[in-house]
């Protein structure tokens, strides 16, 4: 429906789409989903062959858990 923002799992708001859509930048640093923490950003990787795009690692300090997130630079 035109208007209404659809829900999304932050795993599929960030991540590249197969469908040609680029990847959002991120309204702050992720939850943690076993701990329900906010995760750091543990490393920033440039995307090879995509001149303004980077992977962004975040880990949780409390439990260890890792996800990685690509985001338009800038």
């Amino acid at each position: 429906m035109p208007g209404k923002a659809s829900a999304m799992s932050s795993q599929e708001q960030f991540a590249s789409s197969s469908d040609g859509a680029p990847p959002r930048k991120p309204d702050g640093p992720p939850q943690c989903p076993e701990c329900r923490r906010r995760m750091t950003v543990k490393r920033v990787l440039p995307v090879l062959f995509a001149s303004n795009l980077d992977d962004v690692v975040y880990g949780c300090n409390r439990c260890g858990t890792e996800t990685k997130r690509t985001v338009k630079r800038g």
